[in-house]
């Protein structure tokens, strides 16, 4: 079975886009990482005051945006929070866990330097959720 990362904002927007996405592919089964990056609250300083608070609003949001996508099957879904910007979050995974594709709904984030680095040390394939979307040419 096939792996994938998608890294999402919890958007009702991004939840469409991956269920259209993999209905898509309903014919290639894969196993599904989503990462919902958040951050604490602007202008307060990192500490268990400040991020309990904040975990436990991005689980929330995390588990109600989860439930939009009840309709592609969820039995091989894997949900998780990270205190990270969106980049770092993919960055890491991409990093530190083997897939084989990035699942992306916005192209601006193909485009961000660091991630073009990272993508082309592995071999992960990045693959767009809509065929509406045109890729960024990258040049180096």
């Amino acid at each position: 079975m096939k792996t994938a990362l998608f890294v999402t904002d919890c958007s009702i927007d991004s939840a469409l886009s991956l269920r259209n996405g993999l209905s898509a592919h309903a014919r290639q089964p894969l196993r599904l990482t989503v990462v919902y990056p958040y951050d604490i609250p602007g202008g307060q300083s990192l500490s268990r005051d400040t991020l309990k608070p904040a975990r436990t609003e991005a689980l929330t949001q995390l588990k109600s945006w989860s439930g939009l996508l009840d309709t592609i099957g969820t039995d091989w879904l894997t949900t998780e929070t990270l205190l990270a910007s969106p980049e770092l979050a993919i960055s890491i995974h991409l990093l530190i866990r083997g897939y084989d594709y990035w699942l992306v709904d916005d192209w601006s984030q193909v485009a961000n330097p660091a991630l073009a680095a990272v993508l082309n040390q592995g071999s992960t394939r990045t693959r767009p959720l809509s065929i509406a979307q045109t890729p960024v040419l990258m040049t180096a």
